[in-house]
């Protein structure tokens, strides 16, 4: 395990067992922002239900649909990449350790 602490805007400590699909990020960020799953799916180029997979936590965010979202949000695709990465791995151990 590593020593790395999750803390909130506010420097507060979050519970490191809470994992959050990418999807449900981008999901806040689009409604803080105002824009609807319609209108952000033609931003990006992909099929709305393709989109709302994603919020939903149904589909992944590959490193090209990173970059749209880059582009799209001013927000870095790298971030993106290390959101699922780590949701995968949190995924991933949970599996092991039920197995």
């Amino acid at each position: 395990m590593s020593n790395y602490k999750v803390v909130n805007r506010k420097g507060e400590q979050l519970e490191t067992d809470i994992v959050l699909h990418p999807g449900e990020i981008l999901r806040d960020e689009l409604e803080a922002r105002t824009i609807s799953q319609k209108a952000f799916a033609e931003i990006l180029g992909v099929q709305p239900p393709h989109l709302n997979d994603l919020l939903k936590g149904k589909r992944h965010i590959s490193a090209r649909l990173a970059v749209k979202i880059e582009k799209a949000l001013n927000i870095d695709a790298a971030y993106w990449l290390r959101v699922q990465m780590a949701y995968d791995l949190a995924i991933a151990r949970k599996e092991m350790e039920a197995a």
